[in-house]
């Protein structure tokens, strides 16, 4: 419940449903893991019917197939690559590349000690190439069923879909009504508390990257010689969210446009807008999920955030990978 004394009175119910499944295989060693349908599962504001649909007994048994398979793969290659991001690891590579330095309370370094600042100074906005033209990302709270949906944010403000990237420009962050005010904005309801002792905090909504036009099959064939990763393992980012490194459960190689076999320990690396103008290829609509993702943190003390990610499997140009 939200009251104001500009007369806002505003009660609204949210209701999430999530959970996942995971296998660990062990030998000599070493440690293998393999998750389904992601590193930390899946979540979404629906009811118990997005946990039947999700159908995880089924998939228990290629979860646990492939975690075994993974001790005798070979390790990842070191070089560049060209790579083809699935779904679930590009929705925790636009959160923590595009998602939080789009958040102008770091901009203004409100938000530094502990969340970190931003690269995406203000004079950037408008004029800044933040991707190549395959790159659309917007701040979106009205998607249905999105961990990052609701109503009204905790000041009042109804929720909404703007742009952030547009054809690889970027055009907008996440405000609140202070920070946006600033900029002679209205604010995009980005403005959310995690219980009513906390004060709100500028959050990611839903920060989905738009569908393009490629079938998977496709975009697998038009491959040469790449990685297909996904399933997030590990990841750092600096404080400014430039320099980043990623690590997946599972990988698999890409030979003369085939998906050949496992490939383990795949690690990823890059700076931020150097990365997004290497995607040349985005999939369908037919391949885009939403993810959710229920921990993000920001703040002190700090604030949990439930948000959430689409994203269709993605190609990146020459991505240096490995150790």
């Amino acid at each position: 419940m939200f009251l104001s004394t500009e007369g806002s009175d505003i009660e609204q119910t949210i209701y999430e449903a999530g959970g996942g499944i995971a296998a660990t295989a062990l030998s000599n060693g070493d440690v293998q893991r393999r998750s389904y349908p992601n590193s930390w599962g899946d979540a979404a504001c629906r009811g118990f019917e997005f946990m039947e649909d999700m159908r995880l007994p089924d998939h228990a048994e290629q979860t646990a197939d492939e975690a075994a398979g993974l001790l005798k793969a070979p390790d990842c290659p070191t070089g560049e690559i060209d790579l083809i991001i699935g779904g679930s690891q590009l929705a925790l590579q636009i959160h923590e590349s595009c998602g939080h330095p789009t958040e102008l309370d770091r901009v203004f370094g409100t938000e530094a000690s502990f969340a970190g600042t931003s690269f995406l100074t203000v004079e950037k906005m408008g004029n800044f190439k933040y991707g190549s033209e395959q790159v659309s990302i917007y701040q979106d709270a009205t998607c249905e069923g999105g961990l990052g949906t609701f109503g009204y944010d905790d000041e009042g403000v109804p929720a909404q879909r703007t742009p952030v990237v547009k054809d690889g420009l970027f055009v907008g962050y996440l405000t609140s009504r202070e920070t946006a005010s600033k900029l002679h904005q209205k604010s995009n309801a980005c403005m959310r508390a995690d219980g009513w002792n906390r004060i709100p905090l500028i959050r990611m909504t839903n920060i989905n990257l738009e569908p393009g036009q490629w079938d998977f099959d496709d975009l697998i064939k038009d491959t040469k010689d790449g990685l297909l990763i996904d399933s997030n393992k590990s990841w750092s980012i600096d404080d400014k969210r430039l320099n980043f490194q990623f690590g997946t459960q599972v990988a698999w190689r890409i030979k003369d446009g085939k998906l050949g076999g496992l490939v383990k320990n795949a690690v990823y690396t890059g700076i931020t807008p150097e990365f997004w103008a290497s995607c040349d290829a985005v999939c369908s609509r037919k391949h885009w999920q939403i993810w959710g993702i229920p921990n993000c943190g920001k703040g002190e003390p700090m604030q949990v955030a439930h948000v959430a990610h689409g994203a269709a499997p993605s190609r990146f140009r020459k991505v240096r990978v490995g150790v």
